[in-house]
C-alpha cells in the first residue's frame, strides 16, 4: 500500500483537508476539479477507507481522514524542510522548544544556557504561544517538545507527558500592601473587594484557579484584570495596589528579592505538574534528546 502513495496524493489530500472544498483546493493546486476528485478517489482506494464526507458546503474529514491528515502534515513538513536544507546547503542541526509562561524565566533559561555550553554548534528555537497553537506545531513536527504545566485533557490526545516537578499557583502582592502584614491566615473571601489580576479564561492556570475558588464559594472576583502576560502582572503589581494570581515559577525572582510577597493561599487544586510534552508517534532527534536532558537537570532545583 505504502509504495502506491505518491507526493501528488499527499499534496492533494492536504489541500482539500485545509480548504474544506474540492473546488477551492483545485484553485490552490492550479488544477481542475475533476483531476482533484480523481486523485482523492485514488488515495481513498489505496487507504481502503473514505477520507471525506461530502456535504452541501464542501467536504469534511472522516475519522480516518482526521487521523491521516496529522501524519501527512508532519511528513510533508519534514520533506520540505529537508529539501530546503539540502538546497541551501544548511548543515547545522537545530532544536525547537515550545514553552509555557510559567517556565520562560526559570527552567527554560537554565536548560538552554547549559545546553549551548555543551553543544554551541546546535541552534535553538524557543517558541511561545497559547497551548492550542503549541500542540498544533508539535503535531506538525515544528517543535520537538513542549515545556510547561500539565495540559488539559482535550490537549493530551496523541501526546505523552513526563513529570518533572510540582508547582503551585500563588496569590501575591507588594510588601507594602495591607494584606502583606495581616496577622493570621487570609482566605479567598478577603480578596472580593480587591483589584485582582488573574489568568485569562480558558487557560490551564485559570481553570485551576476557578476550580479552587468554586470549591470555596466564589465564582469570580468582581474587580479583576485578566491576562496571561506575567510581564504585565509584575509591572502592574509594582505600580498599583492589587493582588495577582500566578504560577510560582513566573515570579520566583521577585519573591526571592522581596519585591513581592506570597500571601499564603493554599489548596490542592492550585498545585499542578510541570514537565515535558512529547508527540507520541515521533522519536526525538539526538539534539532534541540532549536538550531534554538539560531540561531535566535544570528542573532538579525545584523538586
Amino acid at each position: 500500500m505504502y509504495s502506491r502513495i505518491r507526493m501528488r496524493h499527499i499534496r492533494c489530500f492536504l489541500a482539500v483537508a485545509r480548504a474544506g472544498s474540492v473546488t477551492h483546493a483545485a484553485r490552490q493546486l492550479n488544477s481542475s476539479q475533476p483531476a482533484v476528485s480523481r486523485t482523492l478517489a485514488e488515495i481513498e482506494e489505496i487507504i481502503g477507507n473514505p477520507l471525506f464526507d461530502r456535504t452541501g458546503r464542501g467536504v469534511a474529514l472522516t475519522d480516518a481522514g482526521a487521523r491521516l491528515v496529522r501524519h501527512f502534515d508532519i511528513a510533508l513538513t519534514q520533506i520540505e524542510t529537508g529539501a530546503a536544507a539540502a538546497q541551501t546547503g544548511e548543515a547545522g542541526a537545530k532544536v525547537a522548544l515550545g514553552v509555557l509562561p510559567n517556565v520562560t524565566r526559570t527552567v527554560s533559561v537554565d536548560a538552554v544556557a547549559t545546553f549551548k555550553e555543551s553543544a554551541p554548534e546546535i541552534g535553538v528555537e524557543v517558541h511561545w504561544a497559547d497551548v492550542s497553537e503549541l500542540i498544533a506545531r508539535l503535531a506538525r513536527g515544528e517543535l520537538d517538545f513542549i515545556l510547561g504545566r500539565l495540559l488539559s485533557l482535550e490537549h493530551l490526545q496523541g501526546v505523552t507527558f513526563e513529570h518533572l516537578y510540582a508547582e503551585d499557583i500563588i496569590f501575591v502582592t507588594r510588601p507594602d500592601h495591607p494584606f502583606a502584614s495581616v496577622e493570621g491566615p487570609l482566605t479567598v473571601q478577603d480578596f472580593e473587594a480587591e483589584q485582582m489580576i488573574v489568568p485569562l479564561a480558558g487557560t490551564i492556570i485559570r481553570r485551576e484557579m476557578d476550580k479552587f475558588l468554586a470549591a470555596r464559594g466564589i465564582s469570580a472576583y468582581p474587580r479583576q484584570i485578566e491576562t496571561v502576560s506575567f510581564e504585565f502582572t509584575r509591572s502592574y503589581l509594582a505600580q498599583h495596589r492589587s493582588v495577582g494570581v500566578v504560577p510560582r515559577g513566573a515570579l520566583r525572582r521577585e519573591l526571592a528579592l522581596g519585591q513581592l510577597v506570597d500571601l499564603g493561599i493554599r489548596g490542592e487544586e492550585l498545585v499542578s505538574s510541570v514537565g515535558l510534552t512529547f508527540f507520541r508517534d515521533r522519536a526525538l532527534s539526538p539534539e532534541a534528546a540532549l536538550l531534554a536532558d538539560h531540561v531535566r537537570a535544570a528542573s532538579q532545583q525545584f523538586t
